[in-house]
């Protein structure tokens, strides 16, 4: 059977190989084999809720709800300062609730504006629930029992390491459970719209940094798909795996409390309001109050990986990635990837060039060694590189550097960017876009979340776009005639520029990627 990415069986090692990572491997089936217990203790059950219909966000989605032909009202969204403006913008106009769900929210710029925009949220008695992956969140545990101290906020940790050791040797003695984390993306206000879509909350996200910001993709949406969206949030949150904060972290005594945290995000926005990035912002958020935005029609589909994914027993058939294989198996022309993290082993291979020998024309982008921000992860997609090719992929890696002035938050230079988005644009008719990379932890390890868009007129517009972008912003890689790899770069001046090793800037990452990509741990990528 076909699949999208799973780990493949091992290939034959030499002697040599395999005695190198002998210690590595018996020390994987040691830390497999050790047992791992959740914190545990008196959790209330919680459900989404939905404003009332003279709630602003129910007046602005009106059309939307309610609607016999099962259609939702969706918008892209491509800009990264528009991205953090929706978000905050929407989370002043709630009244009732928001349910925000993340794999990473950073101690930044960005994300405390994000937490100012939900403590002033719950000052209004606005319902407040904010699930994160504990990925992340170590470094902010004062905060977090702050803020869990406000009667309108709850907050919760999916699979939490302990506090009682350091973070790495939590990973090491409980491999088995920490291994697995949630990645799904979601903030949905007053249950009437719905964000979800590839980023984290954090400046390069947003376009904050004055370099290494991410390129992303996010699907704002209103309409029935927001109803699953809560019920997805819901199934979560009732988990065993979603762990109230007040159960995983001990306070300090001298440690923060609220009004201190209260005091020091409303200074942070107060600075960040007076910066060339922080104006911006709030010309955005001032844009979209004057005019919501015009939503597309179309039929949306969420796709979600259950909780349970997080013990590691699912079924295979009922993972994101098998309600999501059907849709590629059936396409007939043209299937786009945009793929940040593309790890797609000997299976995911099999399964592309299927499609080519029936016709369909496959083409991926995803980051050059220089624009990765995981080398291991760009390592071990190198070693499907040429076997892709052969089968006929269209292949390109985004390039580190690119000129786009709108990146910065002085407003000029250049960026250094790097690819985040996860997307799909199935035969100009279906789009997706979500949290699953084409890779072994998406598939088999992470949780992951993303809606299905029908729309030709956006799925269309969407592959123009991916066509355009190509060559302004990727190294087209391809095979040469002496059967070698080459990368070709299109330069300002209408020009292709050839180069027969792989373009890089840094050795050290070059290195990097070369010893990692000897590892046996593709699988876990």
């Amino acid at each position: 059977m076909a699949k999208l990415g799973e780990a493949d069986p091992p290939s034959p090692r030499s002697e040599a190989t395999m005695f190198r990572f002998l210690s590595a491997f018996f020390l994987c089936v040691f830390l497999a084999s050790c047992s791992s217990q959740l914190p545990e203790g008196p959790r209330t059950t919680s459900a989404a809720l939905t404003a009332p219909a003279s709630a602003p966000l129910s007046q602005i989605t009106r059309m939307w709800q309610g609607r016999t032909d099962g259609t939702s009202g969706v918008h892209i969204i491509s800009n990264g300062i528009d991205a953090l403006a929706l978000r905050l913008g929407l989370a002043e106009q709630a009244v009732t609730s928001i349910d925000a769900q993340y794999y990473l929210l950073h101690n930044d710029e960005a994300g405390r504006l994000f937490t100012d925009a939900l403590l002033r949220a719950a000052d209004r008695g606005v319902r407040v629930r904010l699930l994160l992956d504990d990925m992340d969140t170590r470094g902010y545990d004062e905060a977090t029992h702050a803020l869990e101290t406000h009667p309108n906020i709850e907050i919760r940790l999916f699979n939490p390491f302990a506090r009682s050791h350091g973070k790495a040797l939590s990973a090491l003695l409980e491999f088995r459970r920490i291994n697995r984390r949630m990645h799904n993306k979601s903030m949905t206000f007053d249950g009437r719209v719905t964000i979800v879509g590839g980023r984290n909350i954090g400046d390069e996200y947003f376009s904050a940094r004055e370099e290494s910001n991410y390129d992303d993709l996010d699907l704002l949406a209103a309409g029935p798909v927001v109803d699953d969206v809560g019920r997805t949030f819901d199934s979560y949150w009732n988990s065993r795996y979603a762990v109230p904060a007040s159960q995983v972290i001990t306070p300090k005594e001298d440690g923060a409390d609220l009004e201190a945290v209260r005091t020091a995000l409303a200074q942070h926005r107060q600075r960040i309001a007076l910066t060339p990035y922080g104006g911006a912002l709030l010309d955005h958020i001032a844009s979209l109050k004057r005019q919501p935005l015009q939503l597309t029609a179309a039929r949306a589909t969420l796709l979600a990986d259950p909780p349970e994914k997080a013990a590691g027993e699912l079924p295979a058939s009922e993972t994101f990635a098998a309600s999501m294989l059907p849709y590629v198996t059936a396409l007939e022309s043209e299937f786009l990837v945009v793929s940040a993290y593309f790890v797609p082993r000997d299976s995911g291979t099999a399964l592309l060039r299927a499609l080519e020998e029936r016709g369909v024309d496959v083409t991926v982008m995803t980051n050059s060694l220089d624009a990765t921000d995981v080398p291991a992860v760009y390592a071990h997609y190198a070693h499907s590189r040429r076997d892709l090719l052969e089968a006929g992929v269209d292949l390109w890696e985004l390039r580190a550097e690119k000129e786009r002035p709108d990146r910065t938050l002085s407003g000029l230079g250049l960026s250094r960017s790097a690819l985040h988005a996860k997307a799909f644009v199935l035969d100009r008719k279906l789009l997706f876009i979500g949290s699953f990379n084409w890779d072994p932890r998406s598939v088999r390890i992470n949780s992951e979340m993303g809606i299905l868009v029908d729309s030709p007129a956006l799925a269309t517009q969407a592959a123009v776009n991916f066509k355009k972008l190509l060559p302004e912003a990727a190294f087209h890689v391809q095979m040469g005639e002496d059967g070698r790899m080459q990368w070709l770069e299109h330069d300002a001046g209408n020009r292709w520029r050839l180069y027969r090793s792989e373009p890089i800037l840094s050795q050290m990452r070059a290195t990097t990627a070369w010893l990692t990509g000897l590892l046996p741990i593709g699988g876990q990528l």
